[in-house]
């Protein structure tokens, strides 16, 4: 009885050291697996010590250390989703590992998860963890990545005053910055300043990117724009001789050749978004070298406030015309516009539009059944498909107008469809564009002609072409041909003209 006793006691202190070395050799499992996986961490070995760190989790699931540790080596092989899920278990284990708020910020910026980011970023400055120079470039990083490009500058300047070692970096993104801010001016001489300082180095290979970028960009946005051009133009139909044999009898000399001057001027303000507006004269004169009664000058003035929303804009076009023919006031318009623009995806928008016009004729037809003066009503929808990364497009547009002049026999409605097409062909050379366009427009008159005494009916059809070669910069040289062909159930209406059209423009 007494040894039963005694054996009891044995068996406990038995059991207890059996705990105690199996804790030891289970700690030192445990420790081996964690020192094994920093030393490969050291080494680089990223994929090792992601192993190693699975095994201290799965021995201990509870530790915070192998979970910040295994966050770190899930981001160096940029797993990132497996490394957020880490650091947040390394914060939320006792005890908390407080290095691992900034951890986290970095691998929710690579997972574009900004918002978060800076949360994190900002909760380590709230619980005073150690600022250094790479979590101030981190929140630079971030700032810029939400579009608060003015914050991320000063994050950068403090991480280069920080360490000095990132100053080339930290300049790079200050210029990055002030271009989403608009300051292109002030970001192309930092990035000039990065190209002198190592002009061999790929950030300099970078950054001479971006100066060409912004270069086109400052010369785009440029507030006053002019354009120029001058063309020599043969037209085998300049009076609209009718196609019908009958109805031209006895006329000839219809064709002319013709010199044309075009000038453009634009001024477009910078305004603060969503805003924008664009001012624009207009000049257009054609010489005939014989016909001079066909002398066409037209002046042009225009006002379009526009307003960009997310994905669309609406503008507001507003315009008055002059139109002169031998030097005689012919026409006045007065033209309305609103037009909204929506981006269907990124190589697709359309447009929706109304026009309201007012025509005032100067001088009085002999016959008041003539009057052409009045209003004219368009509605038109257009769709937009953008080729060779945006230089080109598809374009293919209709248009329904209603014209209500004081004359019975210009009182109409109207139907057009056209296309057109701009193509830069680059397989020849990246400086000729072709430009290609069609259209139809029937015309349904309402009232019986006072002279023919039938309704009008008229179907006008248009084609277009042309190459356009740069010779240098924004001066170009173009050839174009155009046929216009109208049908018409009234014979004197009918007609067809050939134009073959060359010369230059300059845009500055």
């Amino acid at each position: 009885m007494f040894r039963r006793i005694q054996f009891y006691p044995f068996c406990i202190f038995l059991i207890l050291i059996i705990i105690s070395i199996s804790e030891q050799a289970f700690s030192q499992t445990q420790s081996s697996h964690l020192k094994q996986g920093i030393a490969n961490l050291k080494e680089e070995n990223y994929e090792e010590a992601v192993e190693d760190f699975k095994k201290v989790r799965e021995l201990n699931p509870s530790s915070s250390m192998a979970a910040y540790y295994l966050g770190i080596a899930y981001k160096k092989i940029q797993d990132y989703k497996e490394a957020k899920n880490n650091l947040k278990d390394a914060l939320s284990l006792e005890p908390r590992v407080k290095e691992a708020v900034v951890e986290l910020a970095d691998v929710l910026y690579q997972l574009s998860e900004t918002e978060e980011a800076l949360k994190e970023l900002e909760l380590a400055e709230s619980q005073g963890i150690e600022e250094t120079p790479q979590t101030t470039f981190l929140k630079g990083l971030v700032l810029l990545k939400l579009g608060r490009g003015t914050e991320a500058i000063e994050s950068f300047k403090k991480a280069k005053s920080l360490d000095e070692k990132l100053a080339t970096s930290a300049d790079y993104q200050i210029a990055i910055a002030n271009m989403q801010e608009g300051n292109l001016q002030e970001a192309r001489e930092i990035l000039k300043e990065i190209v002198i300082r190592d002009p061999n180095a790929d950030i300099a290979q970078f950054a001479n990117q971006y100066i060409e970028a912004i270069t086109k960009r400052i010369k785009k946005e440029r507030p006053y724009r002019w354009t120029a051009g001058i063309q020599y133009q043969h037209d085998d139909n300049v009076i609209l001789k009718p196609s019908d044999v009958q109805a031209s009898a006895g006329i000839s000399g219809e064709s002319d050749s013709t010199g044309i001057g075009t000038l453009r001027a634009e001024y477009i303000p910078k305004l603060k978004a969503p805003y924008g507006l664009k001012a624009q004269y207009s000049l257009y004169q054609n010489m005939h070298g014989r016909l001079k009664n066909y002398d066409v000058q037209s002046h042009s003035i225009a006002f379009v406030p526009n307003y960009n929303l997310k994905g669309s804009s609406i503008s507001l076009l507003t315009s008055y015309n002059l139109t002169r023919v031998a030097n005689i006031d012919y026409l006045k318009t007065i033209t309305l516009s609103p037009t909204y623009t929506f981006f269907i995806n990124k190589t697709q928008f359309a447009t929706g539009s109304l026009k309201y016009q007012d025509k005032k004729y100067v001088k009085a037809p002999v016959n008041a059944n003539e009057d052409r003066e009045g209003n004219d009503t368009n509605i038109g929808i257009s769709w937009f498909y953008l080729l060779s990364e945006n230089k080109g497009f598809i374009n293919a547009r209709y248009e329904y107008n209603r014209e209500t002049p004081k004359g019975k026999n210009w009182q109409y409605s109207g139907n057009r469809i056209g296309f057109s097409l701009i193509y830069p062909l680059t397989l020849i050379t990246q400086h000729l564009t072709l430009n290609l366009g069609g259209e139809g427009y029937s015309q349904s008159f309402d009232n019986t002609h006072t002279t023919f005494l039938k309704k009008r009916t008229d179907t006008t059809y248009t084609f277009n072409t042309m190459l356009s070669y740069t010779i240098y910069d924004d001066i170009d040289i173009q050839l174009q041909y155009a046929y216009i062909r109208t049908d018409s159930n009234i014979s004197v209406y009918g007609y067809n003209k050939n134009m073959v059209t060359m010369g230059v423009e300059g845009r500055f």
